[in-house]
């Protein structure tokens, strides 16, 4: 026979102070901790301010019975999951389904035979401590889970942090050079087969020292991040724009041929010389650009090529009076 645990403590309800002395007599003997109640309002009293590892409920008691108590008792959150076990006479079988139903989880029937109600006891302990013991597994499992959650988002967030900041310009928040080459490459390997066109703008901001050596280098970044909005303001998805160098800028344009890249290009144009600049910081910088513009697959297959032309065309502007859009 199992040896009980001398720390669980058991309270004895029951309004016959000879039926209390043979329950205590049994348990106290095989080592368990007992307090008593005479009535239910004691019982709930005691029951409601200690802790009790199980409850041998009487059934018939004056004032408040013993259904009522243990429905009480079920509600009140030191004693909702505390084993109940009814205490009924041979006469008061019929009302077991009715104890069931308050909440008990078993009955001994009285006289009380010394076997049963220890085993009935130890039983119900057993469950109960493996029912509390499967909840701590079950709380600590969804801790676990959710403290996992946590790390992985955790983990999510950083890889899409260090993605974008891989992708991404730490000025202008546009794409980086680095993503720019990537994205060709593949463009051009997926478009390979059916030849789909796509274009590139070079774009250099005309006249940018002279903005620097007025307005300091810390406005001239400034004015960097505002071009790149106006660029941005005039992109739409899968088009995207590219920081290239400093103040220049490099527009990618997936399945547009070359009327629509220079039309696109003097949008950008024209939308940059009406644009004012530093306007927060109390200037008014007014500027202008230079564009030059190539197309896969008329002008090359080649991307090296197809960037060289495109940055020899913008040149070629820049040689002949700046501001417009050069083939």
């Amino acid at each position: 026979m199992k040896y009980p645990d001398t720390q669980k403590k058991i309270l004895i309800v029951d309004d016959v102070p000879l039926n209390i002395r043979m329950v205590k007599d049994i348990l106290t003997e095989n080592g368990y901790h007992l307090n008593s109640a005479t009535n239910g309002r004691k019982a709930l009293e005691k029951a409601e301010s200690e802790n009790y590892d199980l409850i041998l409920l009487d059934i018939r008691m004056p004032g408040i019975n013993g259904f009522e108590v243990c429905a009480k008792l079920r509600t009140h959150p030191r004693t909702k999951d505390v084993p109940i076990i009814f205490l009924t006479g041979e006469d008061e079988a019929a009302s077991i389904t009715k104890g069931f139903e308050a909440g008990a989880m078993d009955y001994v029937t009285k006289p009380f035979y010394g076997t049963e109600l220890l085993a009935r006891v130890q039983t119900h302990l057993e469950l109960s401590h493996s029912k509390k013991a499967l909840k701590t597994m079950n709380d600590r499992l969804m801790h676990e889970i959710e403290e996992r959650k946590k790390i992985e988002k955790e983990l999510r967030s950083s890889k899409e942090k260090y993605q974008y900041l891989a992708e991404h310009d730490n000025l202008t928040g546009l794409f980086n050079t680095r993503y720019l080459y990537q994205r060709l490459n593949q463009m051009i390997i997926d478009n390979r087969a059916d030849e789909i066109p796509f274009s590139l703008i070079f774009m250099d901001i005309d006249n940018f020292k002279h903005v620097v050596d007025t307005y300091g280098h810390l406005n001239g970044s400034q004015v960097i991040q505002e071009v790149a909005q106006t660029i941005q303001s005039t992109l739409t998805l899968p088009a995207f724009a590219v920081a290239y160098a400093g103040d220049e800028f490099i527009i990618v344009l997936p399945g547009y041929d070359r009327s629509e890249t220079k039309e696109k290009a003097e949008t950008i144009r024209q939308l940059v010389r009406a644009s004012t600049y530093l306007s927060q910081k109390k200037f008014a910088i007014h500027l202008s650009a230079s564009f030059g513009i190539s197309t896969y697959p008329n002008d090359t297959t080649d991307l090296t090529h197809l960037l060289s032309l495109a940055d020899q065309a913008m040149f070629d502007v820049k040689a002949h009076g700046k501001d417009a859009v050069g083939e």
